[in-house]
């Protein structure tokens, strides 16, 4: 498998690697303050399961450190994480659901697009799980943190949300950094796709949920803002405290000392 990009992509955040498709970086972004988040600090990513020895050695020049993979056990039974057996890294399952799969994104649709509901619930229901894969990070050592699902569109787009979020990146930003995926798990998308129609579900509900549209991010951050008031304080409801959220902060943001 290969991942291509187009010659006129200009999104320096990807790294382009043979055997994932949407490893980016979260730094670059501007915070409402002027600051600007720093480079490999924090990574997301899609399943790093056909990773090559090349990609690894790419990762690991990177600064990687830690690894934190939010997939369900069954996603990691059938896909396993090849970065869990390198002993420099800090691997850490944390799975944000206990099962999950296409339908569980539709459940209790309104709407054509699944997906804001789903984020809504996510944040609902998935509070302590959020907030294990949060403090995970506020507690890692010096180096840069990979969080990953399998896509790294959903799960890892939420957490990438609510880390930038936090840092007071721009909303139009974090939009930007959502909507990206789109692209980059294009072929992605096709074989997912490719496998439904084998199976013979339907195509079309799933291709839905495969979606990253920058307007599904804008009612997310939107719902965000009128049911807890801003991302900061949605994090303090689900337990961490202002210490611990500065801390997460500071990893986009503060000068870092460097891997120990």
């Amino acid at each position: 498998m290969t991942a291509p990009i187009s010659e006129n992509d200009n999104d320096d955040r990807h790294l382009a690697l043979s055997g994932a498709y949407n490893v980016r970086d979260l730094g670059g972004y501007r915070t409402r303050s002027g600051g600007l988040t720093r480079r490999r600090r924090l990574l997301r990513a899609d399943s790093p399961h056909r990773l090559t020895s090349g990609d690894l050695d790419l990762l690991l020049g990177t600064g990687l450190r830690t690894v934190i993979d939010l997939r369900a056990p069954h996603e990691l039974a059938n896909a396993p994480n090849p970065l869990g057996e390198i002993a420099s890294l800090d691997y850490l399952h944390l799975p944000l659901f206990d099962a999950l799969a296409p339908a569980n994104v539709h459940e209790g649709a309104t709407g054509p697009d699944p997906l804001p509901e789903f984020y809504a619930r996510t944040l609902s229901t998935r509070a302590d799980a959020l907030r294990d894969v949060m403090q995970a990070i506020t507690e890692a050592p010096p180096g840069a943190v990979m969080f990953h699902c399998t896509a790294g569109k959903d799960r890892t787009g939420l957490i990438a949300a609510l880390l930038l979020g936090n840092a007071d990146v721009r909303d139009a930003d974090i939009v930007a950094d959502y909507a990206s995926t789109e692209r980059h798990i294009a072929p992605l998308v096709a074989e997912f796709l490719d496998l439904a129609r084998i199976k013979g579900s339907d195509t079309d509900a799933y291709g839905r949920a495969l979606r990253s549209r920058p307007e599904t991010m804008q009612r997310v951050l939107a719902d965000i803002a009128r049911d807890y008031g801003s991302v900061p304080e949605y994090l303090a409801g689900i337990g961490l405290d202002s210490a611990a959220r500065a801390r997460l902060a500071a990893r986009l943001l503060a000068a870092q000392a460097p891997p120990r």
